[in-house]
């Protein structure tokens, strides 16, 4: 006879289908330009198979026994072609769970002010910057987007005593757009500034 007492007393609770999730970290930086606080952007080239053209956080996927903030300097420092000494993480801030089976760490960090920003390359098209006050002033557009569930073909309704019309619910997300300078700002990156912003304005 086992003992669950014994079994479990020191369990570490993870994610039921962990497995099945995409875990990335991404900086949240802010960098300060004429005594204001801006966060910095990239344009991802239109050269990547993921995403190419899209605005967002310098970050990236956390690799196999990485830690998520280990990845997300290291992300940073490689898109943005500077050393770590560039960049001071500050903390680690909320964690975005995506419709699409992904949890992305986000780690709010300050920059270096003397950092170029004019680099191109593989992952990066372009860098801008936004000052910070103009999300604490902007409300972004919102939309929804739906996630549709579709039964297996094969589906056993009659095995569950239920019938095809079965309710499987209709979950929906907001999706946010800021357009600033020429550049649109939306999905996870608008989500996660807009986050962040609302964070900061209960704090000021």
């Amino acid at each position: 006879m086992y003992d669950l007492n014994d079994l479990f007393s020191d369990y570490v609770p993870t994610l039921i289908g962990a497995d099945k999730v995409i875990y990335s970290s991404v900086i949240v930086p802010i960098i300060y330009k004429n005594d204001e606080a801006h966060l910095i952007f990239e344009v991802r080239s239109r050269n990547l198979k993921h995403q190419p053209g899209e605005v967002s956080f310098p970050g990236g996927k956390i690799e196999h026994g990485e830690d998520p903030k280990d990845a997300a300097v290291r992300e940073f420092c490689e898109e943005l072609m500077c050393s770590e000494d560039d960049v001071k993480v500050i903390s680690e801030i909320d964690t975005y769970l995506a419709p699409a089976r992904a949890l992305i760490h986000c780690f709010l960090a300050e920059v270096n002010p003397d950092i170029n920003l004019d680099i191109e390359n593989d992952e990066v098209a372009e860098i801008f910057l936004v000052p910070v006050s103009y999300f604490l002033n902007t409300e972004p557009e919102e939309y929804r987007n739906s996630v549709c569930v579709e039964p297996d073909e094969k589906f056993p309704f009659e095995k569950m005593c239920i019938s095809q019309s079965y309710t499987w619910g209709n979950p929906s997300y907001p999706v946010y757009f800021y357009e600033y300078d020429g550049h649109v700002i939306w999905g996870i990156t608008a989500y996660i500034a807009r986050n962040f912003v609302k964070k900061l304005h209960s704090m000021l």
